[in-house]
């Protein structure tokens, strides 16, 4: 399973080699430097992320099953995705939808008492 930390983590910071009590307790006591609503904000920043942290290594990592089926269905809708997918779409879109009634539908709601009193002249020279 990848680290989902690394991503966010930097190498201008201290890590204190992976001891989390250790950085807890750095952390807190650069918090208690603040006072009233930066205190607070510092705070509820570094609680968020340590309940992130939390819920994210108690998260249970996915069964070997699980993942053999996940790789199995990409595998096959990348087969399906490969032959002629514009086709596929448009052959779907054909047969489930009914083009014409819907713009029919939408002129009769919106347009119908706009050109009942139309007249069309027609010139040609």
């Amino acid at each position: 399973m990848t680290n989902p930390f690394r991503i966010h983590a930097s190498g201008l910071f201290a890590d204190h080699g992976g001891n989390i009590d250790q950085a807890m307790t750095y952390a807190r006591s650069l918090v208690d430097t603040l006072s009233g609503a930066d205190k607070v904000a510092a705070t509820t920043a570094v609680m968020v992320l340590v309940n992130a942290a939390a819920a994210a290594f108690d998260r249970p990592a996915p069964s070997p099953e699980k993942i053999v089926l996940l790789d199995l269905i990409r595998s096959e809708i990348d087969k399906w995705a490969e032959n002629d997918l514009e086709e596929k779409f448009v052959r779907w879109a054909h047969d489930e939808l009914d083009i014409e009634s819907t713009i029919d539908s939408w002129i009769d709601d919106n347009l119908e008492d706009r050109i009942s009193n139309l007249d069309l002249v027609v010139r040609a020279r």
